[in-house]
């Protein structure tokens, strides 16, 4: 009798750390681009809206570039300063998954991307 009651409580338990476990739900929706203007220097910061908390990731690792985007990335936190003259679009690019490699070809992810104007001071 105790076997059964072990078996009982064990089993749900089991499929119940399985489905807690797994964070496959969550996914990058949508990135946001925040300029920030020191001096003459404009930077940029991305944050990143996902499906399940932390629904809000600043600064989100994302690849920078222009416009079209290259089709490989290189994912950082760093905040982005873009050369001038520069392109009219910088682009933040990203992977939807959230545990996709730090760098990679961009045809082996879905990406999710935001651009901005690239404004020149000088």
């Amino acid at each position: 009798m105790n076997k059964f009651w072990a078996l009982v409580l064990l089993v749900p338990a089991f499929f119940l750390t399985l489905s807690c476990g797994s964070s496959s739900n969550r996914h990058l929706q949508s990135i946001t681009i925040d300029d920030n203007l020191e001096g003459d220097q404009v930077s940029f910061v991305a944050t990143g809206t996902y499906s399940a908390p932390p629904t809000t990731v600043t600064p989100l690792p994302v690849s920078w570039s222009y416009a079209p985007p290259p089709g490989n990335y290189t994912l950082t936190t760093q905040p982005y300063t873009p050369p001038c003259p520069s392109p009219s679009l910088i682009v933040a690019s990203a992977p939807m998954d959230p545990n996709a490699p730090i760098s990679g070809s961009a045809s082996n992810e879905i990406m999710i991307t935001q651009s901005t104007a690239a404004p020149c001071l000088n």
